[in-house]
């Protein structure tokens, strides 16, 4: 059984620490974290962060999640994350004051805010990205008033307000009572039983996909925040997928696909000389995209399942897009 206690850990003010798989690094600026939130489709402009510098940053590496790389916000110091499970617990209480919004959202005080802000413009009709929340809270404080919660509120054309995007079907917000072994279990991973190896947090959320309908070519502002609710004691931390922050493009006839929903496969990933492409149907087209959103290469096919290789790709980060006549599936490839 956990205590509501603060941890002294010896590490905690280090810049960068990593555990086998998993690396982070906090003190990224605005410039970097735009790069890492930016995929297709969208223009960022105007990224402000308010919280402390120790708890945010870039994350990258396998683990427990299903997401690999991205930015992460935390109610603590954000490198303890990189951690085993196998510890009491990860707290560090920043001092730092909540956000209304969520006090309003979660009906308690909230602490250790970490709110992540920005402006963009989408050519498509539809803007997504992936993220997952999790937290050291699980299970010992769920049904309390330590509800740690998180929240990504659009607005824009054609929204009344400011609207929560990242709430969870029927609208429930992301928050520790909301989602558990118990509450909406089948958007929860229990990381305790087994203890994770390469993520401290007891448990956090599969991967989630915001999708909002917009306006093609309008400004839109988003909010995305977590806290600490009741106490700032016991870290809480939501990452957010590296590029998925994308529009479709064009028409919302088609369906874009990626997290835990149906997606092209590509293995191994990173790719050294070659890569393979797995697709859950046949496809007509693939597009090979640089960060730039720059084609480097396409071609049609009939098939699934097939091999390319790295010979003509420098080595970097790329998004892989490949259509079927139902839909337009995308996932990310790293050639080294």
């Amino acid at each position: 059984m956990k205590t509501k206690i603060t941890l002294l850990i010896t590490f905690l003010f280090s810049i960068n620490i990593s555990n086998a798989q998993l690396t982070i690094q906090t003190g990224l600026n605005d410039t970097a974290m735009t790069t890492l939130i930016e995929g297709l489709g969208v223009s960022i402009t105007n990224l402000s962060i308010n919280c402390n510098d120790s708890a945010f940053g870039s994350f990258n590496g396998t683990s427990e999640l299903s997401i690999t790389s991205g930015i992460i916000l935390s109610t603590g110091f954000a490198n303890t994350i990189a951690d085993s499970n196998y510890m009491t617990a990860t707290s560090g209480m920043l001092s730092m004051t909540g956000d209304s919004d969520l006090t309003a959202l979660c009906g308690a005080t909230t602490y250790d805010a970490c709110v992540l802000e920005f402006d963009c413009i989408p050519t498509g009709d539809t803007l997504e990205f992936n993220f997952a929340f999790g937290s050291e809270e699980y299970p010992e404080y769920v049904g309390s008033p330590f509800n740690d919660i998180f929240a990504i509120w659009l607005s824009g054309a054609g929204i009344t307000g400011a609207v929560n995007v990242a709430a969870i079907p029927g609208g429930t917000p992301v928050a520790i009572n909301n989602v558990n072994a118990t509450s909406n279990a089948a958007y929860f991973y229990d990381n305790e039983n087994p203890a994770g190896q390469y993520i401290s947090l007891d448990g956090f959320t599969v991967n989630l996909t915001v999708l909002s309908v917009v306006v093609p070519n309008s400004p839109y502002h988003f909010k995305i925040a977590i806290a600490d609710a009741s106490d700032g004691v016991l870290d809480s931390g939501v990452l957010l997928e590296a590029f998925s922050f994308r529009s479709n493009g064009g028409s919302s006839s088609n369906v874009i696909c990626t997290g835990d929903k149906p997606s092209i496969k590509i293995f191994p990933n990173p790719a050294a000389d070659h890569f393979t492409i797995s697709s859950p149907e046949p496809l007509s087209q693939v597009r090979i995209m640089n960060l730039t959103g720059q084609l480097v290469k396409e071609f049609s096919t009939s098939e699934k399942f097939f091999q390319l290789l790295t010979e003509n790709f420098s080595s970097g980060i790329y998004l892989v897009e490949a259509v079927s006549p139902d839909l337009v599936l995308m996932s990310k490839l790293i050639v080294h």
